[in-house]
């Protein structure tokens, strides 16, 4: 039997929700496992040329450390990666991978029988990867809030529709974090905790003129702009027609529209894509 995971993209952050708001995108990598075939690994779609395939991959670690933690060994099998998600473009692809690995080994332990919650997987993805804010909306889907370890799901209005803007530069998640300040002033710290809670409203109410107002922040998106200056040229000239964040760690780009709206060009180099908030986080399937 094998088992095919289907996992989304996520943009974390969201302005000024740093390290703990995250938003699920309908644009998702698919992982099958095959216990009957060839052991191995194998690639296809964003990164196939750069990804191991001895099994040192995210994804087979993931599945791995679920056999590791229950003591357990998993016979092995052929792992078949179809990635949609661009590395090191601030989508969680290195969340999808652990909340994929994370799911399938669950499944492959325990069977159709895993009862598995969405916060279980989390939570498990979560020490596994390093980034609540990715993995869970990886895992419930929806707009996700990170407090204390507990995950607040929130569904975004219909009128909603994000944009994602992939340049062709990359920047990794570990150079973008060195960048910050290790101590932010009082007045910056009050100032992200109010647009945050803006952003949520809006989001949820689908208040684009909020959403302007609500996705400022002061504490990680203006230093990690300046290290791609064609970046922060776009954000300039999309922040005055919508509202835009950077997607996680960059520098990949959000926007958000109504239904059917246009964006402003830009200029060569991005790829720009309609995607959907995706209101349910993993699945795993038979196939």
């Amino acid at each position: 039997m094998r088992l095919l995971a289907r996992v989304p993209a996520t943009a974390a952050n969201l302005g000024p929700g740093f390290d703990c708001f995250g938003m699920a995108l309908d644009l998702c990598n698919e992982v099958t496992v095959d216990p009957e075939g060839e052991p191995g690994v194998s690639w296809e779609g964003e990164g196939a040329d750069e990804l191991p395939t001895d099994g040192s991959d995210l994804v087979s670690r993931a599945v791995r450390s679920v056999a590791a933690e229950a003591g357990a060994e998993l016979e092995p099998f052929h792992l078949h990666g179809v990635n949609r998600i661009p590395l090191e473009r601030g989508l969680g692809s290195s969340a999808a991978a652990a909340v994929a690995g994370i799911a399938l080994g669950r499944r492959l332990l325990a069977g159709p029988s895993d009862g598995s919650s969405a916060s279980d997987l989390a939570h498990a993805a979560a020490r596994f990867d390093g980034h609540p804010d990715n993995v869970a909306p990886a895992a419930f889907g929806g707009l996700t809030v990170v407090t204390d370890g507990v995950v607040h799901r929130f569904d975004v209005a219909d009128a909603i529709a994000p944009v994602v803007l992939i340049p062709s530069d990359r920047l990794s998640t570990r150079r973008a974090r060195e960048a910050l300040a290790d101590e932010v002033p009082r007045a910056d710290a009050v100032f992200n905790v109010a647009h945050g809670a803006l952003v949520v409203h809006a989001l949820v109410t689908g208040d684009l003129e909020l959403l302007r107002v609500a996705l400022h922040d002061r504490l990680h998106q203006q230093v990690r702009l300046a290290m791609v200056p064609e970046v922060r040229a776009a954000f300039d000239e999309l922040g005055r027609s919508l509202p835009v964040c950077v997607s996680g760690a960059g520098p990949s780009l959000l926007a958000f529209t109504a239904p059917g709206d246009s964006v402003p060009e830009l200029t060569d180099g991005w790829r720009v894509l309609r995607v959907p908030v995706r209101p349910t986080g993993v699945e795993i399937l038979e196939v």
